[in-house]
């Protein structure tokens, strides 16, 4: 119990309190002018005193406490004893609003029941109130025990929207995860194979060849600077989304011959068949077309190292297709596009997927891998 009394805040014994010292005064100092009081005061004094304390554990306990007053004013209302106070009658209230308000299960309906055990007895024993009356004053419970309903109904659908909205609000940060682990996956994929590939050449040129040696060396340079701009950008945006990319733009598909400008200087003998008008993409098509591109050939660098490597790009009708194949004799899916078992192909497939267009991956007839990608033009549903 002292427990209990710890946790009260001044929201569960105002509203008693003040109608507690309502009823002593009515009681003690305007009762015997104006009303008819019947045996000692005392008794009523303790009634008003139990129903308020009673009353301020309405929030936890709704029904026990109106329990409490129910009971205690039919204890004080009898043929020798008995009053009828406005105090009285409006703790009674708050019990029963109390019990729509924070009752739980079908227990809470007793509210619609139990007040008219008071205002029956009050007919009985009071000549002044007439039966009509009384009931009337009963049935008020109802309304007042919906007015509680009401605002735990209310309150209720705040919490619900406050779950969805704090749902919606983890979901697009999910995404925001996803989609950065997608670009770091990407810049740091691309940039380590290069660096990896033009490393091994230089070393194996090193000594017979010098000049090839130190040209691979200052693209491990360019391809290591290239990334760490796009590292950058992606960590500002991951800092303050609003000032990310500032420093640097994602690359999206005006860059793609650029890019394989890169891969062929790699290594990759990779040639790029694609219209003379920049496709109408909207910009995240458009990245995920360079994206798509880029680890496509990123893989056929990896793992088909220097087979003949093809990017064709076509529009059929209010579509964009790209269409990345490798002609490497090796059949295994692992020295082709997919490499060993990673999120490359997963991510392709969610940022295509994304975009509301559709990824195909697989081995080609006879060797070789092929990377197909089919993107919505801007305007196209």
């Amino acid at each position: 119990m002292s427990g209990l009394v710890r946790r009260l805040t001044w929201r569960d014994w105002a509203v008693p309190a003040a109608l507690w010292a309502a009823g002593q005064v009515e009681l003690w100092v305007v009762g015997p002018q104006t009303v008819a009081v019947h045996g000692p005061r005392w008794p009523f004094a303790v009634a008003l005193t139990v129903c308020a304390l009673a009353v301020c554990f309405r929030r936890t306990y709704p029904v026990p406490a109106l329990l409490v007053v129910v009971g205690a004013l039919a204890l004080t209302t009898r043929e020798d004893l008995h009053a009828f106070l406005l105090s009285g009658l409006y703790l009674l209230v708050v019990a029963v609003f109390a019990c729509g308000r924070y009752g739980r299960g079908p227990i809470r309906y007793a509210a619609l029941v139990l007040p008219e055990v008071p205002v029956l007895l009050w007919t009985s024993v009071i000549p002044e109130i007439e039966v009509g009356n009384a009931w009337a004053w009963g049935l008020n419970a109802w309304w007042v025990f919906a007015l509680g309903a009401a605002f735990q109904h209310e309150r209720l659908l705040r919490e619900h929207v406050a779950q969805a909205v704090a749902a919606q609000s983890q979901a697009e940060s999910a995404e925001q995860r996803l989609n950065l682990a997608r670009e770091v996956h990407d810049v740091v994929s691309h940039g380590l194979s290069v660096v990896v590939v033009q490393s091994e050449l230089a070393r194996l040129f090193m000594t017979s060849d010098p000049a090839r040696a130190d040209e691979a060396m200052r693209r491990v340079q360019d391809t290591g600077r290239e990334a760490l701009g796009e590292t950058r950008r992606l960590l500002e945006s991951l800092r303050d989304p609003t000032q990310g990319g500032q420093t640097a733009q994602a690359p999206t598909w005006p860059d793609v011959p650029e890019l394989v400008r890169r891969m062929r200087e790699s290594g990759l003998e990779v040639t790029l068949d694609a219209p003379g008008d920049a496709p109408t993409l909207t910009p995240e098509a458009s990245a995920t077309a360079y994206r798509v591109v880029q680890e496509a050939l990123t893989n056929a660098l990896r793992h088909a190292h220097t087979s003949p490597t093809s990017v064709e790009v076509t529009q059929q009708a209010d579509l964009l297709v790209i269409d990345v194949q490798n002609e490497s004799e090796l059949t295994s899916q692992a020295n082709g596009f997919a490499g060993s078992p990673g999120y490359g192909l997963s991510g392709m497939q969610e940022r295509v997927a994304a975009c509301g267009g559709l990824l195909t991956t697989g081995p080609r007839p006879g060797g070789g891998y092929r990377v197909r990608a089919v993107l919505p033009l801007r305007g196209n549903p």
